[in-house]
């Protein structure tokens, strides 16, 4: 059960899925900011031209590899390389060379496609190289409650795989187990669109114990997981009418070692939302507090546990083995 794989890692397919994958925050890249990242077991780098384009390239100058990630900058729509200045654009071909009038053709970094949703940064990675199969879904998220939530990057949840962290939105058994709700039931129809995953749940009353067929008490959480690397989840509590909560959460390996774990909460209100604006304020901040614990509470689990490809189910559980088989698309043919 717990034997290392031919990948080197506890599970038994490849460490970097197919899909868009988070490597920053919106709001953590200014114009004319650089950062390095490290993804996919390569080295790239982060930028945002000064016109507010993202982009992200491999990281090392062809002339003669100096990472673009330190001590370079960024100017207009380029980036520059810190050891002789050569210029790259937004599609990573050069565009400068100093004191020269012909630049090497060759003279190009790769650029990897960029999105951004839900105040994060996505790249497309396809271990072939093959060019984005789908863009990300677009969301109305313009009735934002402002300056409530909050955001994350964990590097303390060890190498869990996207699949497997993703798997929590199906594992009904687990919310009670691990977050101490009320039993957890299916809130509906799954719906499986492709590349996407719809799961919709409900979280019972703690001290409810009537049928769980067709009721509507309780908290509602609407979990989508779109390819590979990115959750998307609604809940509505009837403590907050009115209001609902989402979660934007991916998870990027760094290498067969270590993975990425983002999170973005934030919240949503109705046009007709009954609750006042101090009553607003008290649940996005109790609300905002307890995510970001409950992060946690999943995260310390995810480094010790095996994986198990022939679970032992139970009526409590949800349809784990229906999610596993429509993840599998985005494992590479390796």
């Amino acid at each position: 059960m717990n034997a290392i794989s031919r990948f080197g890692t506890k599970y038994p397919f490849h460490p970097y899925p197919t899909g868009w994958f988070a490597v920053g925050f919106t709001d953590d890249l200014a114009p004319k900011s650089v950062k390095p990242l490290r993804y996919f077991g390569q080295d790239l780098v982060l930028f945002r031209t000064e016109s507010g384009q993202t982009v992200v390239t491999d990281a090392h100058c062809p002339h003669l590899g100096a990472h673009l990630g330190y001590d370079s900058w960024v100017e207009g729509e380029t980036i520059v390389c810190p050891f002789h200045q050569w210029r790259y654009d937004t599609a990573g071909k050069c565009v400068h060379v100093p004191f020269v009038k012909a630049i090497p053709p060759r003279a190009k970094v790769r650029t990897w496609p960029t999105a951004e949703r839900g105040g994060m940064i996505f790249v497309w990675h396809d271990l072939a190289g093959a060019p984005p199969q789908w863009e990300l879904p677009a969301y109305d998220e313009r009735r934002r409650v402002p300056g409530a939530g909050f955001r994350k990057l964990h590097d303390d949840f060890g190498a869990a795989h996207p699949q497997d962290v993703f798997e929590n939105g199906v594992d009904f058994a687990h919310f009670p187990g691990v977050h101490s709700t009320g039993r957890a039931v299916s809130g509906g129809d799954l719906r499986i669109e492709g590349h996407r995953f719809h799961s919709p749940v409900r979280i019972l009353p703690a001290d409810y114990d009537g049928p769980i067929e067709g009721v509507d008490i309780g908290s509602t959480v609407a979990s989508e997981v779109v390819g590979g690397g990115l959750s998307r989840v609604e809940s509505r509590t009837p403590h907050a009418p009115g209001l609902t909560t989402i979660y934007y959460v991916s998870v990027t390996p760094v290498d067969q070692d270590l993975s990425h774990y983002y999170v973005h909460q934030f919240f949503l209100k109705d046009d007709d939302c009954p609750m006042s604006d101090e009553a607003i304020a008290r649940f996005t901040q109790l609300a905002a507090e307890h995510g970001e614990k409950e992060q946690h509470s999943d995260g310390k689990i995810w480094p010790h546990k095996a994986y198990v490809a022939q679970p032992m189910l139970t009526a409590a559980d949800g349809p784990i083995l229906k999610y596993r088989e429509w993840y599998a698309q985005f494992h590479p043919a390796v």
